[in-house]
């Protein structure tokens, strides 16, 4: 039944229920059903449908050879009461070390095991259970005696409704996300000790309590009131104040005596396609953070959508109590970590801290040696940090970050699908966090509705008049210009504009842009810490201006260098005359078959053709001048008004339509710096030409030196009437 949260025995209760739902999640790991083999290897875990969590040392025997790891090498794992067949698909260290390190001396005997075994670290290994096909879901068809050595149908694991559901009994435990030494009113759990019965014989896993008794480098030392069962090693260290799985049980003192040590679950953060073992399917690019995901969609999926009275981990958690934390309960954490789960990852690990820092408005400590891999261990290291009083607050402005943050790097990619599903993600994190801080005081609810994405770049317009001033030599054209931060997808802010009736030259509003530009440039770097980008929308017959030479301040002081900007950060151009509300469908279509190509080539744009064959994959490039004569017709009539978002262009190319020996080489030495042999994606030409353009331009020599890179993303469009 469901945790009488009211009651003034719910905490006892708590703990008790917590202990039974933690034993149900362990299980025994032995040798595979039929191997003659019936020994106890060790103990596990489940922590996510599918996956039990042991130590890699447990695959090894005490005479020091490697069992159960070979390719498709099978084992045996006894969860809910039954044998469920498995695979070691995940071990740290390799098994090749973790033998190495514990010997093969055929004489070596359990007390020299275990001395054997503290030299193994980070001593983690994650199993596959393996479903049987055909099998009823939940039915145990057949004799009993066959039933034993089956599981479930895969629909117990694929989660056709729902996150993968494990083994009926038997859930994973909830994994805590603050890692520390502290460990008040904890027990550690072993395996059951004998070979699983059926499910009406259950056996129980054995409890002990512990506490913390110091550590040593990667190990936690363990304090227990009786020696440590043998068979222990890979079973879960229960924080029951926290109602949480803090680590893993390594292994228990030599001579009988009380005590032992455990893995932290910090060292589950190293967890890599490294670590991944031949044949195996693993979990993709990022097994923590993918485990992680699939850890917490569970839980929430547990509380929430199974529509039963049994009590959920977090149920037990809110029972415990939370004075100690503030306001941010049990529910927003739950509800907090399968958001995040789902948020596209951090594309650095140090925006996790760096985030983290933000909130707690503190610079440059560090915040101790963890590895901040995702968004969940920012939450589990705030969670550490936090003050009570200010827990709310801090939860919700790091989710606010979060959400700034995924936001910014959004991008629709080769898969729509999966674009649409990380905006909606975002989206839903973003709302959630709004609705939650009607709790904060309204000083603090104006904080977090302040936070803003960073911006990601500064775009300069320049708009010619439609009308010529008279009292100019040969009816010069006029121009207004703006300057605006851009945050992304079409979001941008105005910081900067002439707007004035008569307008001025294009030198003029050069001018005043340059004067205008450096703060707002710095401004934004600061924001962004990083150098953004710069982009200038221009009228078709300046597209050959050399913005790239702008020389701009390195600082807001007045004796600061000036530098081109081209050697600081990536300039790009665009079509000053695509502004509107919504993009042209021709140019829309063409960004977004150029972008979602795998791979782009540069494609040498020469008469007659001009590049109108360099087709999805392909970016034309002009050595020709384009002020004027052939090289501006190729531009304006088939390139810009077909709808061209990507192309390269010299600032001084050459006058006339024939091309000289020069050109050639060009072409052929661009090719090589910008491209590698498969050629590069086209999101990255604008750092990739930053980088080359940067060293011409300091040495005064290279090909790159005065490249101008057209770049118009249909997906950020400017927006009508420079708005």
């Amino acid at each position: 039944m469901r945790v009488p949260i009211e009651s003034s025995e719910a905490a006892d209760y708590a703990r008790y229920q917590l202990c039974k739902l933690a034993a149900a999640a362990t299980v025994d790991i032995r040798a595979a059903p039929g191997s003659g083999d019936g020994s106890l290897w060790g103990s596990g875990f489940l922590v996510a449908p599918e996956w039990v969590l042991t130590c890699a040392h447990v695959f090894v025997h005490p005479d020091g050879w490697r069992r159960g790891t070979a390719p498709g090498e099978l084992i045996g794992v006894v969860v809910g009461g039954r044998t469920v067949p498995g695979r070691v698909e995940y071990s740290m260290p390799s098994p090749e070390s973790t033998a190495a390190r514990m010997g093969r001396d055929p004489e070596v005997r359990d007390e020299t095991f275990a001395e054997a075994v503290m030299q193994v670290g980070p001593d983690l290994a994650l199993v596959r259970l393996l479903p049987v096909r055909g099998e009823a879901a939940g039915a145990a068809e057949g004799p009993p005696g066959e039933a034993r050595n089956r599981i479930p149908h895969p629909a117990y694991f694929t989660g056709q409704h729902g996150p993968a559901r494990p083994p009926a009994g038997s859930e994973p435990v909830w994994l805590g996300d603050r890692y520390d030494d502290f460990l008040d009113q904890a027990v550690l759990l072993s395996a059951h000790g004998r070979p699983g019965a059926g499910n009406g014989d259950r056996a129980e896993a054995a409890l002990l309590s512990a506490e913390f008794a110091g550590r040593n480098g990667q190990q936690i030392l363990l304090g227990t009131p009786t020696p440590i069962r043998k068979g222990a090693s890979g079973g879960p260290v229960l924080h029951l104040g926290r109602g949480e799985v803090v680590g893993v049980v390594k292994a228990r003192y030599r001579g009988g005596t009380g005590g032992g040590t455990a893995v932290s679950l910090d060292e589950l953060h190293a967890l890599s396609p490294e670590h991944l073992l031949p044949g195996a399917e693993g979990l993709g690019p990022e097994p923590y953070r993918e485990l992680m995901r699939l850890h917490d969609a569970w839980h929430r999926h547990r509380h929430y959508g199974i529509d039963d009275e049994r009590t959920s981990w977090t149920d037990l958690q809110r029972a415990l109590g939370g004075p100690r934390y503030g306001a941010w309960g049990a529910l927003d954490r739950l509800s907090a970590l399968s958001r995040l789960a789902d948020v596209p990852a951090p594309r650095d690990p140090e925006v996790v801290e760096r985030l983290v820092h933000e909130v707690l408005e503190i610079e440059g400590r560090p915040l101790g040696a963890r590895r901040l891999r995702d968004w969940r261990d920012g939450h589990g290291l705030l969670h550490r940090q936090a003050a009570p009083e200010s827990a709310l607050r801090d939860m919700l402005l790091y989710l606010k970050l979060v959400a700034r943050e995924a936001a910014a790097d959004l991008d629709s990619g080769t898969d729509a699908g999966a674009a649409a599903g990380a905006r909606r993600a975002v989206e839903s994190l973003d709302a959630w966090v709004g609705e939650r801080a009607g709790e904060l005081t309204p000083r603090q609810r104006r904080e977090i509705n302040e936070v803003r994405r960073a911006p990601v770049s500064v775009l300069v317009t320049f708009d010619k008049l439609p009308f010529l001033d008279p009292a100019a030599p040969s009816s010069v054209p006029r121009y207004n210009w703006t300057v605006r931060r851009g945050y992304g997808k079409g979001a941008w802010e105005h910081v900067a504009l002439d707007q004035s009736y008569e307008g001025g030259s294009f030198e003029e509003a050069e001018e005043q842009v340059l004067r205008a530009l450096a703060p707002q440039l710095l401004g934004a770097d600061a924001e962004a810490q990083t150098r953004v980008r710069l982009e200038v929308a221009l009228p078709e017959e300046r597209q050959a201006q050399p913005t790239y030479l702008w020389e701009l301040p390195a600082s807001g002081r007045a004796t600061a260098a000036r530098r081109p900007a081209g050697t600081v950060r990536p300039v790009v151009h665009r079509d000053a005359a695509r502004a509107g509300p919504v993009p042209e469908p021709l140019w829309r279509d063409r960004w977004r078959r150029t972008s979602r190509a795998p791979r782009q080539r540069l494609v040498r744009a020469e008469p007659p053709a001009w590049g109108r064959g360099a087709g999805d994959g392909g970016v034309p490039v002009f050595c020709h001048a384009l002020g004027g004569g052939s090289g501006r017709t190729a531009v304006v009539g088939q390139l810009l008004d077909e709808g061209t978002a990507v192309a390269l262009w010299r600032a001084g190319g050459h006058e006339g339509e024939e091309c000289g020996e020069e050109c050639a080489e060009f072409h052929e030495k661009l090719a090589v710096l910008l491209m590698d042999g498969a050629g590069t994606v086209v999101r990255d030409l604008p750092e990739r030409l930053h980088e080359v353009r940067r060293e011409a331009l300091e040495t005064g020599h290279g090909c790159a030196a005065d490249l101008i890179l057209f770049y118009d993303d249909a997906d950020d469009a400017i927006g009508a009437g420079g708005a």
